[in-house]
Formats: structure tokens, sequence, C-alpha cells
């Protein structure tokens, strides 16, 4: 099983991959194979992105998802 610091890097590390993320829009945390990603996107499109490059990651058992929409400059 990997620890938090592994498995928030392989998180961060997926987000870096997806082509409509910018790594540092999204925040990740990890306890016990539970990731938390937290920031502030302009799209739902984003949030889903991230949320399932999260969920693909191996050792994630659950995504709590605290991202924001911001629309425009709402």
């Amino acid at each position: 099983m990997k620890n938090n610091e592994e498995l928030q890097k392989d998180v961060q590390d997926a987000i870096k991959w997806e082509p409509l993320l910018h790594a540092a829009e999204i925040g990740v945390t990890a306890k016990n194979g539970i990731v938390t990603l937290s920031g502030t996107v302009d799209s739902y499109s984003k949030k889903a992105e991230a949320e399932d490059a999260a969920k693909r990651v191996a050792g994630v058992k659950a995504v709590v998802e605290k991202i924001e929409i911001r629309y425009g400059g709402s």
C-alpha cells in the first residue's frame, strides 16, 4: 500500500497529464487512501476531469471533492 505522500504525488502527477487542467488550480491531500481535491476552476468539465483523474490512480479508495467553480470573473 502506498503511503500518503506517494499517493498525493501520484494524484498530482495524474492531474498534470490532464489537458484541461493546470496543476496549480487543484490542491491534493491524501490520508489512508482517501484523496481530497480542493481549489477553484472555471468550468464543470475541469472539476469532473480532476475527480476522474484522481479516481484512476491505484491506491485511491475514495475522493473527497471540494473544488469550487467560478465562471467568468464572478
